[in-house]
């Protein structure tokens, strides 16, 4: 499962298990379908952003320090750039 959270106050932005993070040279490019309400409220708050992945066994969190999102209007596909990732177990 994937979370985008507000950074300040925690807020979810967004939730879902439809994405995929792929590793491109230093940073992990995120993408997910979202529609242009949550694209919108995500962009509001894009140098503020937390994104998780919750996975069985560990919780991975990543951010984007430059704030590298495009919304993919046509596709309806949200990208972003994250530079920083930090993995946490969680048992």
């Amino acid at each position: 499962m994937l979370m985008i959270r507000h950074s300040i106050g925690s807020r979810l932005l967004c939730q879902t298990n439809r994405y995929t993070i792929e590793k491109k040279d230093r940073h992990w490019q995120i993408s997910l379908p979202v529609d242009v309400e949550t694209a919108s409220r995500i962009l509001d708050f894009q140098d503020e952003l937390n994104i998780f992945e919750v996975k069985e066994n560990e919780k991975i969190w990543y951010y984007s320090s430059d704030a590298q999102i495009n919304f993919q209007s046509k596709e309806k596909q949200l990208v972003i750039l994250a530079d920083h990732k930090t993995v946490y177990p969680t048992q």
